[in-house]
């Protein structure tokens, strides 16, 4: 029987695809499918590739006999700009999939497929350091699940639906509309309805709904009159707060549902069917539309599951709705107007002068750029700020959660605003009745990171992601080849510090100053011993669940370590945009927390990298200083005979860099004479996982090097032949690596990556 496909409705791809990471992709699915595969149009700078997934089926049939298929179509959709910073999107490609009967599955938009939740974690994280083929395997293994009925990571727990597209926010305690609405209706409208006010606080661009008391019998008069005292305030009254009703209906005892529906409601004809498929009643919603004002106000729907919300007590999974009565849709007391649904997500006169010199600091930043204004950012930032730097653009696409509270520089009264726009107000603030030139945007959108012309403001670029994809996409970065970068992240459960700073012209760069870092290991115990707690709590959950959905999880990092890591890294910064230092840095800050609670601080210098690009392919090879000198004295020292050696190092394969960190000289059973050298084995292989171990698994082989005393400059027909033989080796490693084989002749040094 012919499957019925979405991609069947789509238009072929005309454009050209110029990002080298996607075609790398590209032919990789083309080598997996082994044949040529179709691009398709998806709008938005985005492309999508039909695709087949071989599913293992259980012999004796699928869970509850749902329709999970040996061969599964699917749609990968890459963003043709931000590609591989932004991770693919899955989505079924089969019209008849059974996507009301799976978790893990994204509301759908726009009449299309629903998209695949094939990570719990952030999905770009995952992805910055995972190939296509990893994706092709995870999302294999997810069809697997959903067929065994595996796709809830907890029987015990339900899996919520995976919301997307929020239009603004909506701030309550889900224990409380639960238990004391829900559970205990204070005030039923009817048996499964009530009512509860909250407040709209309108921000920049969006709009928060925040809970401020649920309603009663006994203060529904007072809550009454403070309404009509504020509607009754003229718009410009400082004092005056848009108060609204949110209407919670839910479905009762004997409705208990266990479907997903990936198709939220937009509208109001929506919203009733939506209602009716889970037996919600909404008779009461309605009639008191006809009798409502032209405003916008909440309505928080519960739908009764089988079991507890994975991460919550109770078993209802409560979605929440904003109603837009703006454009008056009643008429002759009835609803006359379809009108919009959105869905909302469920979260003294100082002066720059005078700060600079209670700080004993004065500024010479030309201006700063920052990415990312999360714990450690922010509190840098403020930082900075209380130091006369102002001058700064804050960079951050994330909403400001009650969860970042605990640890962050903004208060409670920031909820619901976009981070870096938070941080700028609250320094506009720090100087009342000044001109503050801090700027807040949530990305360089448009591409335009990656023109030069975007960083020529700058003097200085502060990383404060976090972020694995950044700190990649930043490193290999061209467009702020004119600016000075730092980069700082927290890490070993909030007791170490790291502050990577480059040196002159870009060399050493933040990610050849990590690496750099992680080889030190082999000589420094602490750094040793924290590679080795990573490695061994790499596969445990050390994140704290901080609300419903995929993305919903934190680090546990109390608010004194972040606040010492910050305070320590801007006294850093200061220094550095005062007096810079040509030298790469690499500055730490650790903190021992047994029985004593101590700050050490640390700071070691590393010289330029010597840097070669591949001969034969776009890679490049970053060097440790004073490893190619080693390798020269080698090759002198054999004269006339063939010599070699082992290089150790890491492979990074998004950015396409190999770096080379150390150097293992040819084993004593090694052979050469003036045309050949044949590298042995003794002891090699317990030397490389000595390094290994103690690099906690971040160093280890990289490639190898061999000298042509009398040439060529090139490899030789046994040369490529040994290639071939590294090739099958390597491939079949955990993690493969190219194969990476450097000459070295009187002309020069010449590095090969296949």
């Amino acid at each position: 029987m012919e499957v019925m496909t979405y991609s069947s409705t789509l238009q072929k791809y005309s454009g050209e695809i110029e990002n080298p990471y996607l075609k790398d992709s590209l032919a990789s699915l083309e080598r997996l499918a082994g044949r040529n595969l179709d691009i398709l149009e998806w709008g938005n700078q985005r492309i999508a590739v039909p695709f087949e997934i071989n599913v293992d089926l259980p012999s004796l049939g699928t869970y509850g006999n749902i329709d999970i298929r040996h061969i599964e179509p699917i749609l990968i959709v890459f963003n043709i700009m931000d590609y591989p910073e932004k991770s693919p999107s899955i989505y079924t490609d089969r019209l008849d999939f059974p996507k009301n009967s799976l978790a893990h599955l994204y509301i759908a938009n726009n009449n299309r497929p629903p998209a695949i939740c094939y990570v719990r974690e952030n999905a770009d994280e995952w992805y910055s350091n995972k190939r296509i083929n990893d994706v092709i395997i995870r999302i294999s293994n997810w069809f697997r699940a959903a067929a065994v009925g595996e796709l809830t990571e907890d029987g015990n727990q339900f899996e919520p639906m995976r919301l997307e597209g929020y239009y603004s926010t909506i701030l309550y305690d889900y224990n409380f509309i639960v238990d004391s609405i829900i559970e205990n209706n204070s005030f039923p409208l009817t048996p499964q309805s009530s009512i509860a006010q909250f407040e709209q606080i309108n921000h920049k661009e969006r709009r928060t709904y925040k809970f401020i008391k649920k309603v009663t019998a006994s203060n529904l008069v007072s809550l009454a009159n403070e309404f009509e005292e504020h509607q009754k305030k003229n718009k410009d009254d400082l004092t005056k707060r848009e108060l609204r009703l949110a209407f919670i209906i839910w479905n009762d005892d004997s409705d208990v549902n266990e479907k997903y529906e990936i198709n939220l409601p937009r509208n109001w004809e929506d919203f009733k069917q939506f209602c009716d498929s889970f037996k919600i009643n909404y008779e009461v919603l309605e009639k008191s539309i006809i009798n409502c004002e032209t405003i916008t106000f909440p309505v928080i729907v519960g739908i009764r599951r089988p079991k507890p919300l994975i991460g919550y007590s109770g078993v209802f999974e409560l979605i929440n709705f904003e109603f837009d009565l703006t454009k008056s849709p009643i008429i002759d007391g009835k609803i006359a107007d379809n009108f919009p649904i959105n869905i909302l997500s469920h979260n003294q006169a100082l002066s720059t002068a005078q700060a600079e010199k209670i700080s004993n600091y004065t500024n010479t930043l030309k201006r700063g750029v920052v990415f990312g204004c999360g714990a450690l950012g922010s509190k840098i930032v403020m930082h900075l700020a209380r130091n006369g730097v102002t001058n700064l653009t804050l960079l951050d696409p994330d909403e400001f959660s009650s969860h970042n509270v605990v640890r962050h520089a903004l208060f409670a009264d920031s909820i619901g605003e976009n981070k870096a726009e938070a941080l700028k107000q609250k320094i506009v603030e720090l100087y009342p009745g000044k001109s503050v030139d801090t700027f807040s945007v949530t990305s360089f959108k448009n591409g335009l990171i990656y023109k030069e012309e975007t960083f020529k403001p700058y003097d200085w670029v502060f990383d404060f992601t976090a972020s694995e994809a950044f700190f990649n996409k930043l490193s290999v970065l061209r467009s702020p080849s004119s600016c000075k970068i730092a980069s700082a992240s927290i890490t070993d459960h909030g007791n170490l510090g790291l502050l990577y700073k480059e040196g002159a012209n870009r060399n050493p760069r933040i990610d050849d100053l990590q690496v750099y870092l992680y080889s030190s290991a082999n000589n420094i115990p602490e750094i040793s011993e924290w590679l080795n707690r990573e490695q061994f709590e790499n596969s445990n959950n050390l994140l704290v669940r901080v609300g419903i959905g995929c993305n919903s999880e934190t680090t546990v990092l109390s608010d004194e370590k972040a606040s010492s890591h910050g305070a320590y890294f801007t006294g850093v910064l200061k220094r550095e945009i005062t007096s810079y230092t040509v030298e790469g840095k690499i500055y730490i800050h650790r903190i021992t927390d047994n029985n004593q609670y101590k700050i050490e601080t640390e700071e070691m210098s590393v010289k330029p990298f010597d840097v070669y690009s591949a001969v034969n392919s776009d890679w490049e090879i970053r060097f440790k200083n004073e490893i190619l000198d080693h390798v020269k004295k080698q090759a002198n020292k054999a004269g006339k005979s063939e010599t070699g050696g082992v290089f150790l190092g890491q492979c990074n394969h998004k950015t396409k860099t190999i770096y080379v960190t150390d150097l293992l000289e040819a084993p004593s059973d090694s052979k050469g004479n003036s045309s050949i050298f044949l590298r042995g084995f003794k002891d090699l292989s317990n030397e490389i996982d000595l390094i290994n171990k103690k690099t906690g698994g971040q160093i280890g082989y990289i490639g190898e090097w061999h000298s042509h005393p009398e040439g060529p400059d090139c490899l030789s027909s046994t040369d490529m032949q040994r290639v071939e033989e590294h090739k099958i080796e390597l491939e079949t490693l955990r993690t493969p690596l190219p194969v990476f084989l450097s000459i070295i002749t009187p002309n020069g040094f010449y590095p090969y990556i296949f």
